[in-house]
């Protein structure tokens, strides 16, 4: 029991850290970086768009001030049609989206499941760690996570040829990745998991120790592999 209980601990900490980098590529300016039609570039991001540093530098040494005004970050939402040189609008959008939506839905599941084993370990009445679905519930709650993250990651399969992803995909990829493998260690717990598991650890000691010694086949010590 200890020994699983301690697989379920590592597995919520794994989880712990693919909701921290979930968060952190959301909000950061840097999914993709993009060419436009006159030469400019910038990063764009899931909520964020700034122009790339080096621009924005030059500009304000030469003392365009105005302009400069006009190169700073930008909130985006819901249907933005940030596209690059040689990007369809349509498509553009459908890929942020997608891709918002999805991060959105992670980070609901993933904090669901932290929530779930934070209630287990209070061992309030109607949920604790011996609870059933106690752990299956955390377990789908991160297979959720990773899933939704895989079908948000598979949109940026197609980009223009001017425009490359950035590290904020990577982190996102790194999160899915760690929520997959949050799941799949619940999961091989849960199906390793022997039904007498859920019962104290017994120790059953056979009559015929204490009988003088003779060779035979059977064990006569049996113990529980809990």
């Amino acid at each position: 029991m200890a020994v699983r209980r301690r697989l379920v601990v590592a597995a919520v900490a794994v989880a712990l850290l693919s909701l921290v980098l979930n968060n952190v590529a959301a909000f950061t300016p840097s999914w993709v970086l993009q060419a436009l039609e006159d030469g400019r570039k910038r990063s764009v991001g899931l909520w964020r768009m700034c122009p790339v540093a080096e621009r924005a530098r030059d500009e304000a040494g030469a003392g365009q001030r105005g302009q400069g005004a006009r190169h700073r970050c930008e909130t985006l939402g819901w249907g933005s049609e940030y596209a690059g040189f040689q990007e369809s609008r349509s498509t553009v959008k459908l890929q942020f989206d997608m891709m918002r939506a999805c991060n959105l839905m992670a980070t609901v599941a993933l904090t669901a499941g932290q929530l779930i084993f934070l209630l287990g370990l209070m061992e309030l009445p109607f949920v604790t760690q011996d609870s059933q679905w106690w752990e299956e519930a955390i377990a789908a709650l991160f297979q959720l996570a990773s899933f939704v993250l895989v079908i948000g990651l598979v949109t940026f399969y197609r980009i223009g040829p001017y425009t490359h992803l950035s590290y904020s995909c990577y982190v996102d990829i790194a999160a899915c990745l760690l929520a997959t493998l949050s799941a799949a260690m619940l999961i091989w717990n849960i199906l390793h998991q022997r039904d007498d598991c859920l019962a104290p650890r017994v120790i059953v000691i056979s009559r015929s120790l204490a009988a003088p010694f003779r060779p035979r086949l059977d064990n006569d010590y049996v113990e529980s592999p809990c």
